[in-house]
């Protein structure tokens, strides 16, 4: 078998080549077509006095980063394409780690194919995740225990309306996983799927879902995984709905172990004059770049309030994991809100606190990030933000660190 990695790199070529041809050959609806494109750069400066997050030997440091860009769009009766990229180029002024850099991209295209019946999605998000599935270092570090990402997928599939109050959707998904970092576990997966929705009133829908997975790690056991979930949705307002949905997953490892799992999910969303309410729980595999099989119970709640001049939304979360890694449980909460300060001027303020339960001991975390953003003619903009992370920890000595960085950043949108 060829490796994940050298199929990672044949697929982008040829996703590459099947766009050239698909647009090549759409020149003549281009008359039709809506195209925009809007180059962009962004070059920032940022100081960091703990580059490594470190509680010994701390260094500091000083980041010019110059990040060109573009968004593109290209709708056309026959398909629709959006691509958004960034690439981001990092100098660290004194050393401490050599030049780096990465990419931001997110690329979907829409193919009709048949009458509104039978449809082709193509995608590509490359950027950069966190290694540990638990714990987001991106929104603390530029870089630590992280990797970059790249998912691939071609996904074709029908939409069909077997009777009138019944919508079915089936199809088969493609998707090729790729870690530049060799922790990562590349994969690929084989998926099929069938969502189903069957209108009983109006406001009262009966929704079930089926998944088959067939996951080909490049160093973990491959597994085939059933999914199966079923349960009422209800939209008892307008841009309001509640909905519940039961079921089981059955994995099946080539190693020979097999597991069954009860799963469900559930939520709730209410939107208010002027706010927007959201719960969500349930039971779910994380998609881990280190290829453990984690079980994840998770609660989530946010409360976003619009005023005339800002918003303010106040958040929190439990998730408590569990498999072939380490048992671990997250609490979280905080609040994010923006204000105009006066014309052109806006601020930002946000605060997070999260607390790491794991085996070895308990770590709490406290971020802190607030920023102003001047506005100009011509799309261009000028930003300062701060950013402050402690973490504290009685048990686990490494944990007790702090972080301080300033980004300085100006951004021109052509």
């Amino acid at each position: 078998m060829h490796s994940i990695k050298k199929t990672s790199s044949r697929w982008m070529v040829c996703t590459g080549i099947a766009c050239v041809a698909l647009l090549a050959s759409a020149v003549p609806q281009v008359r039709a077509a809506d195209f925009s494109i809007k180059p962009s750069i962004t070059i920032g400066e940022e100081f960091t006095d703990n580059v490594f997050e470190t509680n010994t030997n701390v260094k500091s440091d000083f980041i010019t980063r110059t990040q060109p860009g573009f968004v593109l769009s290209y709708k056309a009766p026959v398909w629709d394409w959006d691509l958004n990229y960034t690439f981001d180029y990092r100098y660290y002024v004194n050393g401490s780690r050599k030049d780096d850099m990465t990419h931001d991209g997110n690329l979907k295209g829409l193919v009709r194919l048949i009458d509104e019946k039978v449809f082709l999605e193509v995608s590509d998000s490359y950027k950069r995740v966190s290694l540990d599935v638990n714990r987001d270092t991106t929104k603390e570090s530029l870089f630590l225990n992280q990797s970059d990402q790249n998912i691939a997928t071609i996904s074709p599939y029908v939409m069909l309306r077997p009777l009138p109050q019944m919508t079915l959707k089936s199809g088969y998904r493609y998707a090729n996983t790729w870690y530049k970092d060799p922790l990562g576990d590349n994969k690929q997966d084989h998926i099929g799927f069938v969502n189903i929705s069957y209108e009983l009133t109006p406001k009262l829908f009966l929704t079930g879902d089926y998944t088959y997975t067939w996951e080909l790690p490049e160093r973990n056991s491959s597994f085939k995984r059933h999914e199966a979930y079923v349960g009422p949705r209800y939209e008892y307002a307008d841009k309001s709905f509640i909905y519940a949905q039961g079921g089981v997953i059955s994995t099946s490892y080539d190693k020979g172990n097999n597991a069954l799992d009860p799963v469900w999910n559930a939520g709730l969303t209410h939107t208010f004059d002027t706010a927007v309410a959201t719960i969500t729980a349930g039971m779910k595999y994380a998609d881990d770049p280190l290829g453990r099989s984690i079980l994840q119970t998770f609660y989530n709640g946010s409360l976003t309030k619009t005023f005339p001049r800002g918003s303010l939304t106040l958040k929190g979360s439990y998730i408590e994991s569990s498999g072939t890694a380490d048992s671990s449980k997250t609490y979280s909460g905080g609040f994010s809100g923006t204000y105009e300060v006066m014309q052109d001027l806006n601020g930002t303020l946000g605060f997070t606190y999260e607390n790491y339960n794991v085996p070895s001991g308990t770590t709490d975390r406290y971020l802190v990030d607030c920023g102003l953003v001047y506005s100009f003619a011509k799309e261009l903009t000028l930003g300062l933000s701060y950013k402050f992370i402690d973490f504290q920890s009685d048990t686990i000595a490494t944990d007790n660190k702090q972080v301080n960085r300033v980004i300085l950043e100006v951004k021109k949108i052509f």
